[in-house]
């Protein structure tokens, strides 16, 4: 086995002089247009500017251009694992016997279908406890 050597490198190097750290101004490009700086009032003044609130789009409303999911609310909620687990089977099982694939089934679509059945069946329900207020809200077996 040979020796490998380390290489040499000369004291004239310019690898061998220190980094001097240093910062570069900040420029915009010749495309970018540069901001107004707005125009802050007096603190001491007595003058009252009126506030404008922008006007904001009713969001049920889907947008003639955007998705379908963007019209829709927000809101979080906790599923037990078994839950998500059967959610996703179903899911799964709805999405494979498609005929049509106009639109995307995901679990949030089960999920708004559920809701509307719930509200569908609201009269019904009846209880103090989740397990009371789901078995209210289950079909009545006949004997």
């Amino acid at each position: 086995m040979s020796r490998r050597e380390r290489s040499v490198v000369p004291a004239s190097s310019p690898i061998r002089t220190p980094l001097q750290p240093h910062v570069e101004p900040i420029t915009r490009s010749a495309e970018q247009p540069k901001r107004p700086t707005p125009e802050v009032p007096d603190s001491r003044s007595t003058e009252v500017t009126e506030s404008v609130t922008p006007e904001v789009p009713d969001s049920r409303t889907p947008a003639p251009d955007g998705p379908r999911w963007a019209a829709l609310e927000r809101k979080e909620t906790r599923l037990r694992a078994d839950q998500v687990q059967d959610l996703a089977a179903l899911r799964r099982r709805v999405s494979a016997q498609r005929t049509k694939r106009s639109e995307i089934i995901t679990d949030n679509t089960l999920i708004r279908i559920a809701v509307d059945l719930l509200l569908d069946q609201g009269e019904r329900l009846a209880g103090d406890t989740e397990a009371e207020l789901l078995r209210s809200a289950r079909p009545r077996r006949r004997s």
